[in-house]
C-alpha cells in the first residue's frame, strides 16, 4: 500500500456526506462512531497529492475530490450486481463464482462475495490475483474495460446486473457490516456455499446482524491472508491493460450535431428516448444513467448542461436517484477524453428498446438523420 492509503470515507449522517479523506487505518473507528449506518468509502485509494487537490480547489469552493484525474491504487476489483429480482442478481453472483472459483481456479482467499444488504451483490477479487498492480492514472479504465469483458461471461439473461457506472476514481463503495439505509439490512459476507446452497430470503435472513470477516480487516479492502497470482486473472488483466494505453494514445476524433433546442432534445437511439421518457425502476436506474448522460455528451451538451437534464430526468420521472449517485454518473460521463457510445448489442438499451428488429432500429436512425438534416437546411 505504501504512500497510497488515503480513501474519501462518506456517512449517511456526516456533514457533507463526503469528501473526508482519511488513512484507511481510521475507517474503522468512524464506521463505529456513526453506528454502522450507511457507511461508505472509496475502493481506489490515493497519495497525499489528493489534499493538494483539494486544498488547490478550496481557494474557489468547498473542498471535493471531484474531477481528481491523479494516479490510485487498488487493493480490490469490485463487481456490483444489482437487480429488482434478488433471485436474478444471486443466479448472476453463481455463475462468476463458478468462473472463478471453478473454471479459472483462482485463490480462494482471493475472492470475497457480500450481499448489499438490498438488492443485490458486491464480488470483490483480490487484485493480487491479477499480479503486481501498480499505482496509475489508468487503472479506473482498466478497471472499467476489465469488468465490461467480465460481464460478457455472464449468459445474456444475467449481463444486465452488472453495473457498469462504478468506473471513476471517486467512486464510493458501501463498507462491510453497515446498514443499507433503506432495507435496514447489513452488508454482510457470504460463504460461496452459502451462495449455491441459499436462497433469496435465507441471505437476507443472514444480513440481520453483522458477520464476522475471517480473510480481510473491518473495511474489506486490507487482506489479512496471503492470495495467489492466477494465471489466467494475470493474462486477462494485462491484455485489457495494453488495450487501454494503445486506445488512450490515439487521438480521438468525433463530431457533435448539437440540439438547437435543449428544451426538447430529440435522441437518435429509440430506447434511450423510452429512458428520457420513462420511470426506471431500482436495479435498472443508475444504468439508466450512465447512457442518458453518454447521451447527453455524444449530442453536444455540456457537462453542466448534461447535468442539469439527467436532474430532470430524475425529477420528472420519479426516479430517486440521490444526488451524489447523479453526480458520480456524470463524472463517468464526462471526465474522459472521450466519450462512450453503446451499442444495439448493449443489454440494457435492448431491454428498452420499443423497436421490434434490427431494421427498425436502421430505419429509426436513418428517419431521425434525415430529419435533422433537413432541420439544418437553409
Amino acid at each position: 500500500m505504501g504512500r497510497f492509503h488515503l480513501v474519501d470515507f462518506a456517512a449517511h449522517y456526516q456533514k457533507g456526506f463526503r469528501n473526508h479523506i482519511v488513512s484507511i487505518a481510521e475507517v474503522p473507528r468512524l464506521v463505529e462512531a456513526f453506528g454502522r449506518y450507511g457507511c461508505y468509502a472509496t475502493y481506489f485509494f490515493y497519495s497525499d497529492e489528493i489534499l493538494t487537490y483539494m486544498s488547490a480547489r478550496a481557494a474557489a469552493s468547498t473542498p471535493t475530490i471531484a474531477g481528481y484525474e491523479g494516479k490510485v491504487w487498488a487493493s480490490r476489483f469490485p463487481i456490483d450486481l444489482d437487480h429488482p429480482d434478488l433471485q436474478v442478481a444471486l443466479e448472476a453472483a453463481r455463475s462468476y463464482i463458478a468462473l472463478f472459483l471453478d473454471r479459472w481456479e483462482v485463490d480462494p482467499n482471493g475472492i470475497q462475495i457480500y450481499f448489499s444488504g438490498a438488492k443485490g451483490f458486491h464480488l470483490l477479487l483480490d487484485t493480487r490475483l491479477f499480479g503486481r498492480i501498480m499505482p496509475s492514472r489508468s487503472l479506473p479504465l482498466v478497471f472499467a474495460a476489465l469488468r465490461s469483458r467480465l460481464a460478457q461471461e455472464l449468459p445474456d439473461h444475467y449481463r444486465a446486473t452488472v453495473d457498469l457506472t462504478i468506473k471513476d476514481r471517486v467512486r464510493l463503495l458501501r463498507l462491510p457490516n453497515t446498514v443499507h439505509e433503506k432495507s435496514n439490512l447489513y452488508k454482510v459476507i457470504i460463504f460461496p456455499e452459502e451462495l449455491k446452497e441459499y436462497g433469496p430470503e435465507a441471505i437476507r435472513k443472514l444480513a440481520g446482524h453483522a458477520r464476522a470477516l475471517p480473510l480481510t480487516d473491518e473495511t474489506g479492502l486490507l487482506s489479512r491472508v496471503r492470495v495467489a497470482e492466477n494465471a489466467q486473472a494475470s493474462r486477462l488483466f494485462s491484455r485489457i491493460r495494453k488495450q487501454v494505453r494503445r486506445l488512450t494514445r490515439k487521438p480521438f476524433r468525433y463530431r457533435f450535431r448539437r440540439p438547437g433546442d435543449l428544451g426538447r432534445i430529440d435522441f437518435p437511439c429509440a430506447a434511450i428516448e423510452r429512458m428520457w421518457e420513462s420511470h426506471v425502476e431500482p436495479g435498472y436506474r443508475n444504468n439508466c444513467a450512465i447512457r442518458l448522460a453518454s447521451a447527453f455528451r455524444l449530442l453536444g451538451l455540456t457537462e453542466a448542461e448534461g447535468r442539469e437534464k439527467l436532474f430532470e430526468w430524475n425529477a420528472k420521472n420519479s426516479v430517486d436517484l440521490p444526488y451524489y449517485e447523479l453526480e458520480s454518473v456524470i463524472r463517468s460521463a464526462y471526465h474522459h477524453r472521450f466519450p462512450y457510445r453503446f451499442s444495439c448489442q448493449d443489454e440494457i438499451l435492448r431491454h428498452f428498446c420499443p423497436l421490434p428488429d434490427y431494421q427498425a432500429c436502421r430505419h429509426h436512425v436513418q428517419s431521425h438523420a434525415e430529419e435533422e438534416g433537413r432541420g439544418s437546411s437553409p
